[in-house]
């Protein structure tokens, strides 16, 4: 009876953080402005370690499952940046599954740039990861083939100004890709989601509200998305929801040359050479 009165209780109180931390951008602003929790702040110690323990392995997951065709898209021995790399599990897979691609790992906290330097030194030197901001990414415009971010444009502080800095970085015809949690997810999804965390099964209930508020009520929803991608220089740009899980994705290519679209700016030389 009182195992029962404890799961009507987590399951009211799941559904009141699914109605809270969907009511839009001003919650992110509401609790980043009270100071009661800044998403935007570099992960802590023992906040990377749980999430690298506890949370990565899902998202690694969720990752394989719905963009197995990105880096094919990529050229076989071409270069890709992943913004937001965190403590290294994706940019290992990524690297282990594509042995001709070089890989940049970028991240702000120092914590997470260890950790992913400690993951991928079996990589044959095709890994290297520097520490430094979304919003002003150190590297010269069309640098590499390939941007993706997983599960880190949420903590940009200013998310329209880190989209553009993906865009300057890639070459012509390169391909973005940007993963995040969906403030518009439904709730069913965010549970199936979260029973993959590597947590006991009696706090995925308190999971579950920490997911809906202080993971997917910061994201973006899908008008949030489209909003980011119009007025980029991106041909084939959309944002859409993955299907059965509490996600979306916004996709691109650079419009140039590889592709055959005209650059928005500069110029294409006569043999067609970038």
């Amino acid at each position: 009876m009182v195992g029962g009165g404890l799961g009507l209780g987590l399951d009211l109180v799941e559904r009141l953080a699914y109605t809270m931390g969907a009511v839009g951008r001003d919650w992110r602003a509401i609790m980043i402005g009270s100071g009661s929790f800044d998403i935007t702040a570099p992960y802590s110690a023992w906040e990377a370690w749980f999430y690298d323990r506890f949370i990565a392995p899902a998202v690694l997951d969720l990752k394989k499952e719905r963009d197995a065709d990105f880096a094919q898209m990529i050229p076989p021995r071409g270069h890709l940046l992943e913004v937001g790399c965190g403590g290294g599990q994706i940019t290992a897979d990524i690297a282990s599954r594509n042995p001709g691609l070089q890989i940049t790992g970028l991240d702000l906290s120092w914590g997470q740039v260890k950790r992913v330097t400690r993951r991928t030194r079996g990589c044959d030197g095709r890994v290297r990861v520097v520490r430094a901001s979304a919003l002003d990414l150190p590297f010269p415009d069309e640098t590499f083939d390939g941007v993706y971010s997983i599960a880190s444009i949420k903590h940009w502080p200013d998310q329209e100004r880190g989209m553009a800095e993906c865009v300057r970085v890639l070459r012509r015809g390169g391909r973005l890709m940007v993963l995040e949690a969906d403030r518009g997810c439904k709730l069913d999804d965010a549970r199936r989601f979260v029973g993959r965390y590597r947590v006991p099964a009696v706090i995925k209930g308190l999971a579950v509200i920490a997911f809906r508020m202080g993971v997917a009520g910061y994201g973006p929803d899908l008008d949030d998305a489209r909003a980011l991608l119009a007025g980029l220089p991106l041909a084939e740009a959309e944002a859409r929801r993955l299907d059965g899980t509490p996600a979306l994705v916004m996709l691109g290519r650079k419009a140039g040359a590889r592709g055959g679209d005209r650059p928005k700016r500069g110029r294409i030389p006569a043999d067609g050479s970038e």
